[in-house]
């Protein structure tokens, strides 16, 4: 067999470009088209402006991304492709490994099934996620395929070593973590053939050599970093600051995180994964794996290996919910690897006439991807304009060169992509609270904006007294705050605005009952327009308006705060009476503390929209209001609700 695809082994070329090109179309058909949750703003304002993200940088994905935002379309579309095409390209190499682990002697119309099954699997929610928005993911994920297909034919030579090494540093420069793992599952294959003589010793330093060159697209970070017109994370411009970006100082490490905890993440994954249509082909992947283990270099241990490693690097988190976006990039290796495992167990099945037992096994893997959520017709991410809308409606609502303090990933990254790439209210200075304790993003600050009065960075308190000395230091301007703990922590007076609190003197003066409404209305419009078929995105409105409206209840806005806290759960989770607002205004200012929930979330949950849009009717004298709304957030299965219905009986 000495047809080759992308300089990987596959006898089926064109049938494996053909199912490419239909799973891109499909990806192409639901990917987001504009601003999108998490590091997606960031990564692709870095792509766009040729910039510098988070660290370590992933320098690879910002030079590909800037050369798709070149093509003749809206930037943000072509940013995404640069998720969708490696996504769909991910075929090519599960292809590559599907055709080693089913054998030559398979008949060749029934190899030509392997690339069009990995096709239909690549739509897969948890590889569908990561290949329709602007991330690393896609990019890193194809590349570490790569590695592996080119290691596992029977007779590699040292130049095949060479050749997954410098891919495998590639792939590096995208996510050194995802490197990292695929590394330590290809190697214990690598040091067996060493120890069998079967490759040659020289291939340990072409390995080594072919690594460091695939590292190369790091020189862009030291380069890129001597720019000031753009965002460069870090400033890493002297050794320093060099050392502190690549070795992650930005970020806290998880000193907190037990062996038990540990040991309770990982155990609880595999629930998780039922739900998200995953146990399929885990099962049906390891097992093909195991039995075809012959076929192949990469012997039985690889593909488990490689999903035990994953698995175990999403555990180790201390603030840890695993409906965070980011966890689907990390498994997706590991998947595709497992699902050409499956793919090529399905057809070894139909070749050795147990064709109703592969017909029911293929169909079990295919419809588990097809049907778990959210699912194939249900995908509404290509109609998500979540971000856009309310980044827009803050900056809108921003008094001319405001102060606007924000705090959630959501809101922050979008705001600086609008006004960076599109713009958008240049004179409005946005300060994201979570990076208020590093210079660089003062520094930043202070450029876009040279007319602020300059304050004192080092001085006692820590984040919160540096960002009440800079307001201090400017109290001419305008302050519109996202989260009123924030206010709190840096002591200003907030009180009701709009979609962001308004803050300072500007509470002198009522707020405009219009514009509470209208922060309402349009969670609620947007939250309508995607359902739950765009991951994330309903529980980052959920988690928006649960924070605006118990903010709103707290300072006095009781009724308000209750359509926003609605405005965050979906009409049909909604009890009928829900709608009846009569008394409301009655709730005391000042609601309770927030419960400290014991369902984890990484954004919002509408059971707890529910729960405390009960507790506020509770609080009016609306008992049998409150009763419902507790009940169907008990019916949704928070335990704070749960417990409460259980105590009324």
């Amino acid at each position: 067999m000495n047809a080759t695809v992308l300089g990987l082994r596959l006898s089926e070329r064109r049938h494996a470009w053909l199912a490419t090109l239909a799973l891109l179309v499909a990806y192409v058909a639901t990917m987001a088209r504009d601003l999108s949750l998490y590091d997606s703003p960031e990564l692709a304002l870095a792509a766009v402006m040729l910039g510098l993200g988070h660290p370590p940088g992933q320098p690879l994905h910002t030079l590909l991304g800037h050369a798709f935002s070149l093509l003749p379309v809206p930037a943000l579309i072509a940013v995404g492709l640069a998720s969708a095409v490696p996504g769909a390209l991910c075929v090519i190499p599960a292809s590559s490994i599907a055709e080693r682990l089913a054998g030559d002697a398979i008949d060749p119309k029934l190899r030509r099934t392997l690339p069009w099954l990995l096709a239909a699997l690549g739509l897969l929610p948890s590889l569908w996620e990561i290949s329709t928005r602007v991330e690393v993911y896609a990019l890193a994920t194809v590349l570490g395929l790569w590695t592996i297909a080119r290691l596992a034919p029977l007779d590699i030579t040292s130049r095949d070593v060479f050749a997954a090494a410098l891919v495998l540093g590639l792939c590096a420069s995208v996510n050194p973590m995802i490197a990292l793992l695929v590394g330590l599952a290809v190697a214990p294959a690598i040091v067996v053939l060493l120890v069998r003589r079967a490759l040659p010793l020289r291939a340990v330093p072409l390995s080594v050599l072919g690594g460091v060159l695939g590292l190369l697209p790091y020189a862009y970070v030291p380069l890129v970093a001597q720019r000031t017109d753009v965002l460069i994370w870090g400033a890493p411009r002297d050794a320093a600051s060099l050392r502190a970006f690549f070795t992650l100082a930005d970020y806290d490490p998880n000193h907190q995180l037990t062996l038990a905890m540990w040991i309770d993440h990982f155990i609880a994954f595999f629930p998780h994964a039922a739900g998200r249509g995953l146990m399929a082909l885990i099962a049906v992947g390891v097992f093909a794996h195991v039995a075809l283990r012959a076929r192949t270099a990469l012997g039985s241990w690889t593909g488990p290996l490689l999903l035990a490693l994953m698995i175990g690097q999403i555990s180790f988190n201390v603030t840890w919910n695993l409906d965070v976006l980011d966890y689907d990039g990390y498994l997706a290796s590991a998947l595709w690897l497992l699902a050409a495992g499956a793919a090529a167990g399905c057809v070894v099945l139909y070749a050795s006439a147990r064709r109703g037992a592969a017909v029911l096994v293929t169909a079990l893997v295919v419809l588990s991807a097809w049907i778990a959520p959210p699912p194939v017709v249900a995908r509404t991410r290509h109609r998500d304009r979540v971000a856009r809308a309310l980044t827009e409606r803050v900056l809108a609502e921003a008094p001319r060169g405001a102060i606007v303090i924000s705090t959630l990933d959501l809101f922050s990254a979008s705001l600086l992509y609008l006004q960076e790439v599109e713009r958008q209210r240049p004179d409005v200075v946005v300060l994201i609270h979570g990076l208020a304790s590093s210079s660089w993003h003062w520094e930043h600050i202070y450029r876009r904006h040279p007319d602020l009065m300059s304050f004192s960075l080092r001085g006692p308190g820590g984040r919160d007294a540096r960002v009440a000395r800079f307001l201090a230091a400017n109290p001419e301007r305008a302050v519109r705050v996202e989260r009123l703990a924030v206010a709190e922590a840096v002591g200003v007076r907030a009180c009701p605005g709009g979609l962001y609190l308004r803050a300072g003197a500007a509470c002198d003066s009522p707020a405009d009952p219009a514009q509470l409404a209208a922060a309402s209305a349009l969670l609620a419009q947007q939250l309508a327009s995607i359902g739950d078929g765009s991951p994330a995105a309903d529980a980052a409105v959920a988690d928006v308006s649960a924070q605006l409206g118990y903010a709103l209840w707290r300072l006095g806005e009781a009724k308000h705060g209750y359509l926003a806290l609605l405005a965050g759960v979906p009409d049909a989770l909604e009890p009928r009476a829900a709608s009846d607002v009569r008394g409301l205004e009655r709730a005391p200012t000042g609601a309770a503390r927030l419960p400290s929930w014991r369902r984890h979330a990484a954004l919002g949950d509408a059971a707890r929209n529910l729960y405390l849009a009960g507790m506020l009717a509770g609080a009016s004298g609306r008992v049998e209001l409150a009763a419902e709304l507790v009940a169907a957030s008990a019916g949704l299965g928070l335990p704070e609700a749960v417990d409460l219905v259980s105590a009324a009986r």
